[in-house]
């Protein structure tokens, strides 16, 4: 099967630099440090505007960095997201807020 994945993976990437060379690339993209969904031409030129994420200068290391971050895969998360539940009482809450200060709906904190 390593076999398989690897032949998958060249195609994917020879696919991608034919589309980045013809101007291709999509137009909405997820950001490589959060995974929101941003605008690639606001990407390049002024970061993400969630997480402020901004490594690429050009469309050619966009895509080198978008094909390393989707290959990446291991047991924890690839991304964390901005938001997310609440393990008391499920309500979806901004997470560096619930790790500082707590839970606003039913005022859990995490033990320290």
């Amino acid at each position: 099967m390593p076999i398989f994945e690897a032949i998958i993976d060249r195609v994917r990437k020879e696919a991608e630099e034919e589309k980045v060379k013809e101007g291709q690339l999509a137009y909405w993209l997820e950001c490589p440090g959060c995974g929101k969904r941003v605008v690639k031409k606001g990407l390049l030129s002024k970061g993400c505007y969630a997480c402020g994420w901004h490594e690429a200068k050009d469309e050619v290391e966009l895509a080198k960095i978008m094909r390393d971050s989707n290959n990446t895969v291991g047991a924890e998360e690839k991304r964390t997201s901005y938001r997310t539940n609440c393990p008391r009482c499920k309500a979806r809450v901004v997470r560096h807020e619930l790790m500082e200060r707590g839970c606003y709906m039913c005022g859990w904190k995490p033990e320290p």
